[in-house]
């Protein structure tokens, strides 16, 4: 973590280029980075690929009670649906993919680690989304580990970081 100004922030290296200072807008940094080319592009592409696949109907997300289906305006979004429909931004998901959290924080408590870029718990449907692209060993997921400059997550080390 970071401290600046006497607030404590999101962990800003969770990316090498990662340039922001975790309070928006900067944490929607990873839609403009001019380095995703290296691998984030693909890996969202895919997610967002992954969303469009069952034809009209959202697709139901195993192991969690949602389903996913693309955003209608924008590229940097796709959706999700329990209850009520919320969006999981690209910087939520790559996030993801760095350290292994999307839990939900409070914008005065941007300090938790645990916490996604937008505040909003995306666990346990960005690790359906990770088992539907193949999992942690995947080719794209690996390669954008590696444009982050982290390691390769396996699977099991990952949900014992999220559920303990």
């Amino acid at each position: 973590m970071v401290r600046r100004l006497n607030v404590w922030v999101m962990d800003i290296n969770f990316c090498r280029y990662y340039t922001g200072d975790g309070h928006p807008p900067s944490n929607r940094f990873c839609r403009t980075c001019p380095e995703a080319w290296r691998g984030c592009d693909a890996l969202w592409d895919l997610v967002r690929s992954l969303a469009g696949s069952n034809g009209d109907s959202p697709l139901p997300l195993p192991g969690a009670r949602a389903v996913l289906f693309p955003h209608p305006s924008s590229p940097a979004f796709v959706r999700l649906k329990v209850n009520a429909e919320w969006s999981l931004p690209r910087e939520d998901f790559l996030h993801f993919i760095a350290t292994g959290y999307a839990a939900m924080g409070r914008k005065d408590d941007r300090h938790n680690p645990r916490s996604s870029p937008s505040m909003t718990r995306q666990v346990p449907y960005v690790i359906a989304i990770v088992e539907l692209l193949g999992g942690w060993q995947s080719e794209e997921i690996s390669a954008v580990r590696n444009v982050q400059g982290r390691e390769v997550l396996d699977r099991d080390a990952s949900r014992r970081r999220i559920e303990g």
